[in-house]
């Protein structure tokens, strides 16, 4: 069970370095830029008013998506190590947190098949 842990941990590792190079290659010129929102106390914006991307907010989003899912694996993997040593852990909760690791990991790799999905189709695209 220790074993599945650790390879699911370097898995892990292994797609949040994949997930920042793709982040990395698929950043947006700074030619381009983002509209910028209109807030209730903004001036309005003429169409051609165009604010430069904030450079890795994408990459930040996954960044901390991966590093809440490694936080959960690392916490199961404590608890479950207290509960082995014979500390009091309740069964209950050592099962809830391996079951939300597990949760968590599958959502992180079926999201990072959609991004790579999607990429394929944008680079295979002709403009």
């Amino acid at each position: 069970m220790l074993d599945g842990h650790v390879a699911q941990s370097q898995a892990m590792e292994a797609m949040a370095k994949q997930m920042q190079g793709l982040g990395q290659a698929a950043q947006v010129p700074s030619s381009l830029g983002q509209v910028s929102p209109v807030g209730p106390s903004a001036a309005p914006a003429s169409p051609g008013q165009v604010q430069p991307a904030d450079g890795g907010v994408f990459d930040n989003v996954l960044g901390k998506f991966v590093h809440e899912v490694n936080d959960k694996h690392a916490t199961m993997g404590n608890t479950l190590k207290s509960m082995l040593a014979g500390e009091n852990v309740p069964m209950h909760q050592v099962m809830t947190e391996f079951q939300e690791a597990g949760v968590a990991f599958t959502m992180m790799v079926e999201l990072r098949n959609k991004l790579l999905e999607s990429y394929k189709e944008l680079m295979s695209m002709g403009l």
